[in-house]
């Protein structure tokens, strides 16, 4: 991991008078609809991390759920609040974050020496040595391509235990390492489970199928955390591009109860999301008032309480 601090943008806090959305303790569902209004649901239960380094996998095993997203935006909330944030692209598809942020390599290395997380999985490099700046300070990654998908099928040697043992033994100074999983519950996924101390579930608001995908991965779940991982727990559901909508205000209930010691997150749309993928910026930086980057930004403050450089 070596470090180009001249040529990054600074990540800079939100203003506090943005239209951040309220903090509760229970998803309303007594209220009538027109006098509902959906909150950040922290429950009494619900303890920060206060302890780091930290490890959290974004998982869910349905694709377009904002896995992606939710990790470009939380790795950004993080780093503004001074944290060295490290990205693991472990999605071997090729609209993943690898294609969305920008790495800073060395000037001095060659491309045929760049690394990505295929070569940690096959012992070609350590975690450290795959690990680059982006164009955003404290903001890291481990690249990955679609070469990624040949952990699925080759199972190299220990690659259910790699990512835990490269971040739990190596010695680095990233605070928070973020792991966005691919839209499979297969060995990449597991992978990143048996690593993380913190899961988190991205969950599409309008789509009443997610519930039952959220079935599937709380039984994935329980068998990592019996088997492999007795300190994974999930610490929030993200409802991604919400809107109020009854739909919506039904899988929130679901959610809560799936997962009751957890976050509650809506993720309220964005229409430009997209644009800021075309212009290969996190949204953070292209629209720092959008609602979507004010959720994101107060999630991380409650996931990680008080918790900063």
């Amino acid at each position: 991991m070596r470090e180009t601090q001249a040529q990054t943008v600074q990540v800079s806090p939100l203003s506090d008078d943005l239209a951040f959305l309220d903090i509760v303790t229970d998803w309303d569902i007594t209220s009538g609809y027109h006098q509902w209004k959906a909150g950040i649901v922290v429950p009494e239960t619900f303890r920060p991390t206060v302890d780091l380094p930290r490890v959290m996998a974004i998982a869910n095993q349905k694709g377009g759920v904002g896995k992606t997203l939710t990790t470009f935006e939380l790795g950004m909330a993080l780093a503004a609040r001074g944290l060295r944030v490290r990205l693991i692209d472990a999605d071997p598809q090729v609209a993943s974050l690898t294609s969305w942020l920008k790495i800073l390599y060395p000037a001095d290395l060659p491309t045929d020496q760049r690394r990505s997380l295929t070569d940690v999985y096959f012992d070609r490099c350590t975690l450290r040595e795959a690990t680059y700046q982006t164009i955003y300070e404290n903001l890291y990654l481990v690249p990955s391509f679609p070469d990624l998908a040949t952990v699925e099928t080759e199972h190299p040697t220990g690659y259910e235990t790699c990512l835990r043992f490269h971040l739990w033994e190596e010695e680095d100074d990233v605070d928070v390492t973020l792991i966005d999983s691919g839209p499979s519950l297969g060995s990449l996924t597991v992978s990143a489970l048996v690593a993380a101390r913190d899961v988190l579930v991205p969950v599409q608001a309008a789509s009443g199928l997610d519930i039952e995908g959220a079935a599937a991965l709380h039984q994935t779940l329980r068998t990592v955390t019996t088997r492999m991982n007795r300190d994974l727990r999930v610490a929030a559901v993200f409802l991604t591009d919400f809107t109020r909508s009854k739909l919506a205000r039904t899988i929130g209930s679901e959610m809560a109860k799936a997962f009751p010691d957890a976050l509650v997150v809506p993720v309220r749309t964005c229409v430009e999301i997209g644009n800021a993928q075309l212009s290969k910026q996190a949204l953070r930086a292209h629209t720092p008032e959008a609602t979507t980057t004010l959720d994101y930004d107060r999630a991380a403050g409650v996931l990680l309480k008080g918790v900063a450089r």
